[in-house]
């Protein structure tokens, strides 16, 4: 009896889904490479002005972004005391193989002067 039971709690479980990962990640990193959480970034089809995504870096610095591949993009990145950086044109393939997934990092540089103590 218990061994009925039993199947019947483990055939009602929901099985844990296959996550995908997604096609393109962007790391923003600041000059002494350390991860800048809360930028915006922007990533926007070359062709036609629709379609953009706009996206914030988490705690490690990353945005993710679900987009198709085959196709050229634009990539923009603000944060408040950094200068805006940007690429103005990506080739974005499909995703196949075992590293489905395009990293690119932006390299923020300080906007306005800086001081150097000796």
């Amino acid at each position: 009896m218990w061994f009925v039971m039993l199947l019947f709690f483990a055939s009602n479980q929901t099985l844990p889904t296959v996550t995908e990962s997604p096609p393109l990640i962007v790391q923003v990193v600041d000059p002494n490479w350390l991860p800048i959480p809360g930028a915006e970034v922007t990533v926007k089809p070359s062709t036609g002005k629709t379609g953009s995504q706009i996206g914030h870096t988490k705690k490690d610095g990353s945005a993710e972004f679900w987009i198709q591949g085959d196709a050229d993009y634009a990539i923009e990145v603000k944060q408040r005391g950094f200068k805006t950086n940007q690429l103005k044109h990506v080739h974005l393939t499909k995703p196949s193989g075992p590293f489905p997934t395009a990293y690119i990092q932006f390299q923020m540089k300080l906007s306005g002067t800086s001081i150097t103590v000796n």
